[in-house]
């Protein structure tokens, strides 16, 4: 069985309570984003500068971030362990910040060889862009390819075990593929789709003025979509039996 576009777009409503969940995670996302349209906050962070209130506002943003990032993991887990299973209550909030902080470190490991290649290349790239640095670009944009490939195989391995080192287990990330190639290709070149649709998407909301304040909510119904794309992968896997991992419903 394929992997649908569709039924990642459709399933969030299919939950009877998808409403609230979107809204929480969109308020989660709304708080960085958006702190700096109100007066008030802005002058406490930046007129004078405040270190303090600067620190703390960092620490706030990181939170709500990481707290995104555990939620999207954890409904990953529940829809593959649970057979598409429904989307997870925000009242194990400290959980998914502390899922979201080991996918932060897992994911860091895996990119710093990465950021290496891709420091380098902008290092040795010309400064001024012409013919001379299109095989800087196009090198550029293989590298990316290859780690948008290998970071979706690594995360989906992530989502199992909620573990580090999954990050790090190549070989076992890639034993959860080899039998599927040709869906994983679907898997990449459909979330690269959704990305590029998203970019699109928040250009027109930013020059709309106020629909702007629908930015947030919509990007954490987007990370859903992406959630709902790497379940169908792990779901159509085959054969392995996923254990639980202190999954809360």
């Amino acid at each position: 069985m394929g992997i649908s576009l569709k039924q990642a777009f459709i399933f969030v409503p299919q939950d009877k309570n998808w409403l609230p969940k979107v809204l929480i995670g969109g308020l989660l996302l709304f708080f960085p984003v958006f702190a700096f349209i109100f007066p008030g906050i802005y002058r406490i962070l930046f007129n004078p500068l405040n270190y303090y209130w600067v620190t703390l506002f960092a620490l706030l943003t990181l939170t709500c971030m990481l707290a995104v990032s555990g939620y999207f993991f954890k409904t990953v887990h529940n829809r593959i362990v649970h057979e598409r299973g429904k989307l997870p209550s925000w009242k194990f909030l400290t959980y998914f910040i502390h899922i979201g902080l080991k996918s932060f470190i897992g994911g860091l490991l895996f990119s710093i060889p990465f950021i290496v290649l891709f420091g380098m290349l902008a290092f040795i790239s010309p400064m001024s862009p012409g013919q001379e640095s299109m095989p800087y670009l196009i090198a550029a944009i293989v590298l990316n390819i290859i780690y948008t490939a290998f970071y979706i195989m690594l995360a989906l391995n992530f989502s199992l075990d909620f573990k580090i080192h999954s990050f790090l287990n190549v070989k076992k990330a890639y034993s959860l593929i080899k039998h599927n190639i040709l869906n994983y290709i679907i898997l990449v070149c459909y979330c690269v789709l959704v990305s590029l649709c998203m970019l699109i998407l928040m250009i027109l909301l930013v020059n709309g003025q106020i629909l702007a304040l629908l930015l947030p909510f919509v990007s954490f119904y987007i990370c859903l979509v992406f959630a709902d794309l790497f379940a169908q992968f792990g779901v159509n896997t085959g054969k392995e039996i996923y254990k639980e991992a202190n999954c809360y419903s």
